[in-house]
């Protein structure tokens, strides 16, 4: 590791093809104490008007080859795996905060993928590159939002920047993207043996590197695609979803989506490309997460090499890396659902109830389990509700059975009235 770590200032091979962006005003947006920091953005003026937005990268492919041991773990771990008595990386902790990661005021390897967009926001054209990278500025989302709402007049990128990304959100919609956004819970256990319940709103920050992040996979699949490169492309089967009048009865938000979720085909990962069929992209592979997952950073192996016209890894040998990749992200996921569940569990035995909700969908009508959204808490329960529930009816839950330990939950739903 400390050889990695000397690399840092140190030429690799395909750093003299690197485009040097260190001069733009380049800036992460994380959440708070994120020390993997995998990507930033900057918008350019273009001389014939528009802009050019900038997706950075990090590129830690740079400094590791499939065959190393670094590179064979992280292979086993599948991703970053976060649960909340703390993380455990895909890589290890000083390189992945360290060498790995964009840091601010730092020269830093990436791979920058751009768009063009005119004055009024439509895309005119897009690439990426091998790039040097110089963070000016690391933010945090609750950062931006203050910016975003103070909208002062030095921090008119961010503001051209947050108008670009709600106008390509508007066309994928028209596109036909299911854009699901709702607040999410996170549990988090104090010292005292209390647990703190944080909702975390889909806010216009959020919502601004969620687009940006959408548009950089979609970049790298339209040129594997273009290429005939073998990628981790990310898909999802078209679904028949509820009409237009039957949605529109539905309250916007959690009962909506929870209608439009149900209609939803399973993703997968190939390494042939495929639609997207929520996303509305014809086809994407997620590019943006090569420090936490490895699916990202096997993207990234192939599309450098790709561009250095080196040898890629061929259908088969890249669905073999895909298949153990998959498999460990998949325990990996499971490790973290116990972990919340466990803690979502004990945070309802600590606050007993009752509480408000409103009736999302069935779950197993015969048996009169249902799921139902409780707003203040950002929370889908699965509760027994009463029969001929329909989605919206306010109801009030109250807590029957619970043990964290066993994994044992009742919960009881009655109408509010």
């Amino acid at each position: 590791m400390q050889r990695l770590r000397s690399l840092a200032n140190q030429e690799c091979p395909g750093d003299q093809d690197r485009q040097d962006l260190t001069g733009l005003a380049s800036l992460s947006i994380d959440d708070a104490g994120t020390i993997e920091v995998d990507d930033a953005l900057a918008l350019e003026p273009r001389a014939a008007g528009g802009w050019r937005l900038w997706i950075h990268v990090a590129d830690p492919t740079a400094l590791l080859s499939l065959t190393n041991p670094l590179t064979l773990e992280a292979c086993r771990r599948g991703c970053s795996t976060y649960l909340s008595h703390g993380a455990t990386p895909m890589f290890p902790e000083s390189l992945a905060s360290g060498v790995f990661s964009l840091q601010p005021g730092q020269r830093c390897r990436a791979l920058s993928f751009w768009v063009d967009v005119d004055g009024a926001g439509h895309a005119t054209a897009e690439g990426w590159h091998p790039s040097w990278v110089r963070l000016s500025m690391a933010l945090t989302y609750s950062d931006v939002d203050d910016l975003l709402g103070m909208a002062p007049p030095e921090e008119d990128n961010l503001l051209q920047l947050h108008r670009i990304t709600r106008q390509m959100n508007q066309e994928r919609r028209a596109g036909g993207a299911l854009c699901l956004e709702q607040p999410e819970a996170r549990f988090r256990p104090m010292a005292d043996g209390h647990i703190a319940l944080e909702v975390l709103e889909p806010t216009p920050a959020r919502q601004l590197v969620a687009e940006c992040m959408v548009w950089a996979g979609q970049i790298a699949g339209r040129y594997g695609q273009r290429h005939g490169l073998p990628l981790p492309y990310r898909g999802q089967a078209a679904s028949n979803l509820p009409s237009p009048q039957e949605l529109a009865a539905l309250s916007h938000g959690a009962v909506r989506n929870g209608a439009l979720k149900a209609c939803l085909q399973r993703s997968s990962t190939g390494a042939c490309p495929q639609s997207h069929f929520a996303l509305g992209a014809p086809v994407y592979v997620q590019v943006t997460s090569p420090i936490r997952r490895f699916t990202d950073f096997l993207a990234h192996l192939q599309l450098r090499a790709h561009r250095r016209q080196e040898p890629v890894l061929a259908e088969p040998d890249l669905q073999h890396w895909l298949d153990q990749a998959l498999a460990s992200a998949q325990e990996a996921g499971q490790r973290a659902k116990q972990d919340r569940t466990y803690w979502l569990h004990s945070w309802l035995r600590q606050e007993r109830g009752p509480w408000i909700g409103c009736f999302v969908r069935w779950l197993r009508e015969s048996e009169g389990l249902g799921l139902v959204w409780c707003g203040d808490m950002a929370l889908e329960l699965a509760c027994n509700c009463p029969p001929h529930s329909r989605p919206d009816d306010q109801l009030t839950i109250t807590l029957v059975e619970v043990n964290p330990e066993g994994g044992l939950l009742r919960l009881k739903a009655h109408s509010a009235g």
